[in-house]
């Protein structure tokens, strides 16, 4: 998180010391205002988690089903054999109508970055409701499905983590919410 903050405030130096284009200046507050966007509270998650709980089981034996899939996202997908991009339709891992399938759920549930089997929890399931950050760093807050008890644990996930890492909130058996920060 501390690379984050110092790659930002590097960045806006150098943005205040050039004369910026209109389009420097878009980016910039685009970013900017991403990075000052609130994460959902545990409270708001949960409340989605039970209205919408069918979709979500929906959204989970999808990508149980899917097992070459690493990560499906409203606009690119990884497979176990290719994190290229763009891919032939060929090569997505599934057809145009499933990856549709996918995001008209991820557009009920307000997932904004997809699914994603993580590496340190293979068995997981992570949704990921929002992103913050970098490809350097950055931060995550969603729902993780696991057969397997998922660890460290947290009583609130309303706060940024101390240090970087992981943890999990457990919401209903088998369910969790999660942060993740680097």
């Amino acid at each position: 998180m501390r690379v984050l903050s110092l790659l930002l405030l590097v960045a806006v130096q150098v943005f205040a010391a050039d004369p910026k284009s209109e389009r420097d200046r878009a980016f910039e507050d685009l970013v900017l205002a991403d990075l000052r966007r609130p994460f959902p509270t545990d409270a708001e998650l949960i409340k989605r988690f039970t209205d919408h709980r069918k979709e979500f089981d929906q959204v989970v034996s999808m990508a149980k089903d899917d097992k070459e899939l690493v990560r499906v996202a409203p606009d690119f997908t990884w497979t176990t054999s290719s994190v290229a991009w763009p891919r032939p339709d060929s090569e997505l891992g599934f057809s145009k109508a499933r990856w549709d399938a996918y995001r008209r759920l991820f557009r009920m549930l307000a997932v904004e970055a997809g699914v994603l089997r993580p590496w340190e929890h293979r068995d997981a399931i992570y949704l990921l409701v929002q992103t913050k950050g970098l490809v350097t760093g950055g931060s995550t807050k969603g729902y993780a499905y696991s057969d397997a008890p998922l660890d460290p644990r947290c009583q609130s996930l309303d706060q940024p983590l101390r240090g970087d890492g992981v943890c999990f909130k457990p919401i209903d058996e088998k369910w969790y919410i999660y942060l993740e920060q680097d």
